[in-house]
């Protein structure tokens, strides 16, 4: 099990990696023409889109972090682990979904490989997310009963 918390790490690592890499790029090199197309003032959309963004790049590294730190999983507590997990595991579904869409409303192509890619290591990260949070539960009935 232990490999396949490193492993979900990784995704998370380079999932939140690309998230990051993708926003510096698109600042750097995309040319606003937002004040140009629209002079209306800006809507709260773009600061809650942002938001949302900041929020799940930080649950995915919180994620990546108490995967591939055995100490640090050990040492957090049981319900911040669930939570965290848990958080982690609707990001990656919800990842998985909207990749399933994109296949679904496009044409086939070269992108469908890497789309077949982004399932299985979301699928993965998921997995592992999902069984953490269980086995918790798990092991808390056991030591109940």
């Amino acid at each position: 099990m232990k490999a396949l918390r490193w492993i979900a790490a990784g995704v998370l690592f380079l999932q939140v990696a690309y998230v990051v890499v993708a926003q510096i790029l698109f600042a750097i090199f995309m040319e606003d023409t937002s004040e140009i197309d629209n002079t209306d003032p800006p809507a709260a959309g773009g600061a809650l889109y942002l938001l949302v963004e900041v929020a799940v790049i930080g649950v995915l590294l919180a994620g990546a972090v108490l995967l591939a730190t055995p100490g640090k999983f050990s040492r957090t507590p049981r319900w911040l682990k669930r939570i965290l997990l848990g958080a982690v595991s609707v990001v990656e579904f919800v990842i998985i979904a909207a990749v399933l869409r994109n296949i679904i409303t496009n044409s086939f192509g070269p992108d469908e490989f890497l789309n077949v890619a982004m399932i299985i290591l979301s699928g993965a990260a998921a997995f592992v997310a999902a069984t953490e949070v269980f086995r918790g539960s798990a092991e808390a009935v056991r030591s109940e009963a």
